[in-house]
């Protein structure tokens, strides 16, 4: 009987875990990429809602099939920085932002993205972080 569900499963096209798979064959998020109109209607909305408002994002419904790790991804790389905690809940200019870190000099990147390198950052430098995100935002 296993064998058979397994085969109607593959006969319909299905694509996912199937009985008998190890969970990790599964780990991966879905990405199917990003489209220019889709990527400025991210912008729009980081500018309404703000940096790392994900549900509220999601819940309007003007990216439909998008998971939170495909808009984190892709603000990283709108705002060309790995750590977002500088501009959490910030409604930012995300042109001006990238602009500024794609100019800064010594620092280390990872993917074309400005990285933090050093200890975990503490709640009191997230907050002087988010300080200075407000600052240039301006």
């Amino acid at each position: 009987q296993h064998s058979r569900l397994i085969m109607a499963d593959a006969s319909a096209g299905y694509k996912g875990p199937r009985l008998g798979d190890a969970a990790s064959l599964w780990n991966f998020t879905t990405a199917p990429g990003w489209t220019t109109s889709e990527t400025l209607i991210l912008q729009h909305a980081l500018q309404h809602f703000g940096v790392g408002r994900w549900v509220q994002i999601l819940d309007s419904d003007v990216l439909p099939g998008k998971t939170i790790q495909q808009l984190n991804g892709q603000t990283q790389r709108l705002l060309g920085k790995q750590s977002l905690a500088a501009y959490t809940g910030l409604k930012l200019d995300i042109d001006k932002i990238r602009g500024d870190n794609q100019a800064m000099k010594d620092v280390e990147r990872k993917n074309g993205l400005v990285i933090n390198s050093g200890p975990n950052p503490t709640a009191e430098m997230r907050k002087k972080w988010q300080g200075g995100g407000k600052t240039k935002n301006k």
